[in-house]
Order: structure tokens, then C-alpha cells, then sequence
């Protein structure tokens, strides 16, 4: 292993993609700095964090986050900038003009940034490259709003109500017909404006492709995995996944991206219509996705490749993978769907198959093992947080 000689700096240590970021640039000799709001984050645990800091909370106060980022940057020798989080996110790329002087970024333009994370945008620039998108209604402005009723009367049901810009399964709702559906849009509309009006699809298989661009727009690495389990358990985040060869995916995903002159890093996600068996794209994720260590298990190390670009450093392209591998979120994911699934005891994996069956585990490691004791800490510390058990079970 080389020398510690360099060192980045990575947002939203709670989370288990950032678990995977930092064991992967740490094992290659890269000094990781983490930060999150709270000082209870899993992956400040790990043998491979170097320090741990705590930042003003970016959703409360955005200007102060920046301001205070901009003031670690200019104070330390960070090679690369990892923004983890869709808040972060937002704010390095709306800055990155400025922040690009103190570290290496690996971002799209704002322009096309603001089209791939606002999912109508996205869905109208998928259906302009010739793919697959759900029948989609936009409501723009007041005018729109107050032409809700005749809109309800329009529509085939049931359909699915959705943020423009959210994670996870957040501040979506399912309306079976036209009672209460200008009543349960307008509901969502309070906290997510204008949400966005889709048919619904039944649900089935779904698959998340993963990509990385160069500077120039490139295609450097692809990767391809299938979502297996859930929770909540129809449309919740993924709690197991496996990795799977889909180039006719890939190809569908990098259209897309290219119409979009991309750079950095992005997964595509899209559902099989059990209809009619057409894949239809569904979003966009413009950072690292929460499963990440799946493709780092199979070969594709986007965390260290990533970086490489960042800095300039030439790399081979990585197209090809381990298939058939699966990583589960057992903490606290995997576990809540098994404690909710009526069928727990014929799942398939087993939920106790381990690496002899391909299974891994995105925070579980013997090599790394404190980043448990965090999960605990932070289970303990927001355990009486109602806000923080309603976001879990109802994202």
C-alpha cells in the first residue's frame, strides 16, 4: 500500500455509500476526511475515516453550509471533493465555479444537472432520445392548480403522485380514482411543489444502472444491478441487490446521459412493465447511489475510479463485472423487511445466506467492524426522534 499522501474530503458520513467510499480510497492509501451534521455517523467509525467533522445542518441553513465549507477547503489540502447527499449536492454544483479553486470536482453543468435531478424534466429529455417513459402529466404553475378537477376526470387510474425532487420513496402516494385526488396532490404539493402525475405501473423487476464520465463526456465504467428486496416493501429503497449483465440497459442509460453532455458520476433507474415487458426509465440519481458497494464487491471500484478522473489520472475503462453477486443493507433495511414479510421464511436468498451463497453486506465487515458500534450509537441517540422513524418507515 502506498504512503497516506494525499486526502479528500466526503459529505454525509451517515450513510452506507459513504461506508463504501471510504474503505475504498482508504485501502489505496487515500487520507479520507468525513463530515455530517451529527457527530453519531456510522462511517466516521471506520479504521479507515482519518477524522470525523460535523457541519451546519445544509437543509436548515444552505448559505451557512456553504460558508463554511468553502472555509474548510480554503484552510486544507483536499485533493478531491466527494458530495454524498442530495443537499450537498445541489449546493457543489450551483457553486463549483468557486469551490473548483480549492479542489478537484467531477460535476455535471448546472444546466444539465437541473434537467437530470427534477424528474418531469428528466422523463421529457428520455422520451426526446427514443426511450420508454410512464404516460406523465405536469402541472406547471396556478393556473394549472385550479384546472386540477378537469385534469382528475382525464386520467386513467390509478396513478402515481411524485416529487420532482426527492429520495427513496418519499412524499409519494398512489391515487386508485378521481375522489380525493385533487385533495391528496394538493397535500403533497405543500412540501414538494408541483409534484409530477404518472400512470401507474404494476410493479416489477426493477434495475439501477451505474455510470461514470469523464471531464470530456465519456463513458468510463458501467455496472448493471437488480433490485431483489425492499422496504417499505412494494416501492421502498432496495435492500438487497444483485449484480446482473444488461448491455441493452447500459446502452438505453448512456443515450440519455450523453443528450446530456454528462460528467461525474450517475445511476439510471428503470422498472419492467409486466404489461408488456418494455423497461421504463423511471429517474435519475446524479450522485453516488446508496447501494455502491455492490459494484465495488464485482469490480467496479467508482469510488477510486472517481477519483482518478478527478485528479486527471488516467484509468481503464471498466465494462465488465462479476454477475450473480448480491449486497444487502442489512442495517436496519433488510432486517425490517424480513421482519415484515409475511413470506420471510421462503425468501430466496435466505436472509442468514452469507458470502458462500454471494451474499455481502453493505456495513457488516470483519476487517472493518467499528462502523457497527456507530450504527448502534446513532440508533440510540435518535431514538426518541418521531420525524426520524416516520422518514424510515415511510420513505
Amino acid at each position: 500500500m502506498e504512503k497516506k499522501s494525499k486526502s479528500v474530503f466526503l459529505t454525509d458520513a451517515q450513510q452506507r455509500k459513504s461506508l463504501a467510499v471510504i474503505r475504498s480510497l482508504g485501502l489505496k492509501g487515500i487520507d479520507v476526511i468525513t463530515g455530517e451534521d451529527t457527530r453519531w455517523a456510522t462511517s466516521r467509525f471506520s479504521k479507515y475515516c482519518s477524522k470525523g467533522l460535523v457541519y451546519p445542518k445544509p437543509i436548515n441553513d444552505r448559505q451557512k453550509y456553504l460558508s463554511w465549507l468553502k472555509e474548510l477547503l480554503q484552510k486544507n489540502n483536499f485533493k478531491v471533493l466527494f458530495p454524498m447527499d442530495d443537499v450537498v449536492m445541489d449546493i457543489v454544483v450551483n457553486n463549483q465555479g468557486e469551490l473548483k479553486d480549492y479542489c478537484s470536482l467531477l460535476l455535471p453543468e448546472l444546466n444539465d444537472y437541473i434537467i437530470a435531478s427534477d424528474k418531469n424534466s428528466a422523463v421529457g429529455k428520455a422520451k426526446s432520445v427514443g426511450i420508454d417513459i410512464p404516460i406523465s402529466i405536469k402541472v406547471n404553475g396556478g393556473d394549472s392548480l385550479e384546472k386540477l378537477d378537469l385534469l382528475t376526470n382525464d386520467l386513467i387510474y390509478p396513478v402515481i403522485i411524485k416529487p420532482r425532487k426527492s429520495s427513496g420513496s418519499r412524499g409519494i402516494a398512489i391515487v386508485e380514482g378521481p375522489r380525493g385526488m385533487v385533495t391528496e396532490y394538493l397535500r403533497i404539493h405543500k412540501e414538494y411543489p408541483f409534484p409530477l402525475i404518472q400512470e401507474y405501473i404494476p410493479q416489477g423487476p426493477r434495475y439501477d444502472v451505474c455510470l461514470l464520465y469523464d471531464n470530456n463526456g465519456k463513458l468510463r465504467a458501467s455496472f448493471v444491478q437488480k433490485e431483489l428486496r425492499h422496504f417499505p416493501l412494494e416501492r421502498g429503497p432496495s435492500t438487497l441487490q444483485e449484480s446482473v449483465w444488461r448491455p441493452d440497459l447500459v446502452e438505453k442509460a448512456d443515450r440519455l446521459m450523453k443528450g446530456l453532455n454528462w460528467k461525474g458520476i450517475a445511476e439510471v433507474e428503470f422498472m419492467e412493465d409486466p404489461r408488456d415487458g418494455t423497461y421504463k426509465f423511471m429517474e435519475i440519481n446524479t450522485r453516488f447511489w446508496a447501494s455502491l458497494n455492490l459494484s465495488i464487491v464485482c469490480g467496479v471500484d467508482f469510488p477510486w475510479l472517481y477519483y482518478c478522473l478527478a485528479i486527471n489520472k488516467e484509468i481503464n475503462d471498466v465494462f465488465e463485472y462479476k454477475i450473480g453477486i448480491r449486497c444487502r443493507w442489512s442495517l436496519p433495511g433488510d432486517i425490517l423487511h424480513f421482519v415484515f414479510n409475511k413470506e420471510r421464511w421462503s425468501l430466496e436468498p435466505s436472509f442468514f445466506a452469507g458470502k458462500k451463497h454471494n451474499v455481502y453486506d453493505d456495513i457488516l465487515s470483519w476487517d472493518d467492524p467499528m462502523p457497527i458500534i456507530g450504527f448502534i450509537l446513532a440508533v440510540l441517540h435518535y431514538m426518541p426522534d418521531k420525524k426520524m422513524w416516520k422518514m424510515i418507515f415511510k420513505r
